[in-house]
């Protein structure tokens, strides 16, 4: 068995976060919020038209992939596309946005801010819901890709539920398709330790779940070294740039939707800051053989607590455990 093995399972336990079969609150949080947008478009009619606009909603993002966690502060991330029965030509990608956010803009008790892929409904108790907005065109969905005052205001193919599926096709066995998931976990984990939150300087998840799926290899019952072995590979697909900013090299890295609409998803990331992940990546995986060659199990698991918090226990240390025992004397006997 791997080293640490029973202890990296502890850790996956303490982090998981299920599907929204599994979690009640998240699953009532996005219904309440479906539930208002169709009675706030009750009677909204397809311009030009006297056909009725009505959406129907689905489950993407973490969990619907089943790779998510417990966030950090209790901020909760729900992804949910809606996809209009509209056909790119009956609605401007912009305006049926706009529709959406004026139709929820009116609680005080939330925000809803434009993001290129989506709006985002901020609530004051700690959670969120990312909505993206599709145009079904005869199931070709296309997604309203842009901000409020951008140029970039348009219609893009998108494939969303076939990259649920994608990543859920890693293997046909299910103990891969377990340790896959619990390997996207630990990044998961890793990185909110390691990136401040605000801006774009932390990767998004979905890329990082894009390179464990391209460089997954099963490791039975030994998840340290099937993550060590995905960090390298991340690691390797890095490029030198020259950042005129800084007048020096820095290290890029351009990774694609395997699905349409191919885009880079670490576009929002600058030079610099994927510089810095390429920095924290190392440091990441030197820690990680680190513990791997370790021969004290005790101090593995305090190398690798500094990397995934105090989820990771902390094994006994055997030599102050160890009790000597009594010498006998001939009273004794």
């Amino acid at each position: 068995m791997g080293k640490l093995q029973k202890e990296f399972r502890v850790l996956h336990d303490a982090i998981k976060l299920g599907t929204y079969d599994e979690n009640e609150s998240l699953r009532e949080k996005r219904d309440l919020l479906i539930d208002e947008l169709n009675v706030q478009l009750k009677g909204e009619k397809i311009p030009g038209t006297d056909k009725d606009l009505t959406f129907k909603k689905f489950d993407q993002g973490s969990y619907a992939m089943n790779t998510g966690i417990k966030p950090k502060d209790d901020d909760f991330d729900i992804d949910v596309g809606i996809v209009f029965n509209i056909s790119n030509d009956e609605y401007e990608s912009h305006k049926i946005k706009k529709l959406v956010h004026n139709k929820l803009d009116k609680q005080h008790n939330r925000t809803v801010e434009y993001n290129r892929p989506c709006l985002t409904v901020k609530y004051s108790d700690g959670y969120h819901v990312d909505l993206a907005i599709y145009s079904d065109n005869d199931d070709d969905l296309h997604i309203a890709w842009g901000k409020r005052n951008s140029k970039e205001r348009l219609w893009y193919k998108a494939e969303p539920k076939k990259l649920t599926d994608w990543v859920a096709d890693v293997s046909d066995d299910a103990d891969e398709s377990k340790q896959y998931r619990r390997l996207v976990r630990y990044l998961k984990k890793w990185k909110d330790g390691k990136f401040n939150s605000d801006g774009n300087a932390m990767p998004p998840s979905i890329g990082l779940t894009i390179q464990a799926r391209d460089h997954f290899f099963y490791e039975e019952d030994n998840d340290l070294v099937a993550l060590i072995n995905i960090i390298k590979a991340m690691i390797n697909e890095f490029e030198m740039r020259w950042c005129g900013d800084s007048l020096a090299y820095k290290q890029r890295i351009v990774i694609e939707l395997p699905v349409a609409p191919f885009k880079d998803v670490y576009y929002k990331m600058s030079l610099k800051q994927t510089d810095e992940f390429h920095e924290k990546l190392e440091t990441f995986l030197e820690a990680l053989e680190a513990a791997r060659d370790e021969t004290s199990d005790h101090k593995a698991s305090k190398i690798l607590r500094k990397l995934f918090g105090d989820d990771f226990p902390e094994v006994e240390d055997v030599k102050k455990s160890y009790i000597a025992p009594a010498i006998l004397t001939g009273n004794n006997a």
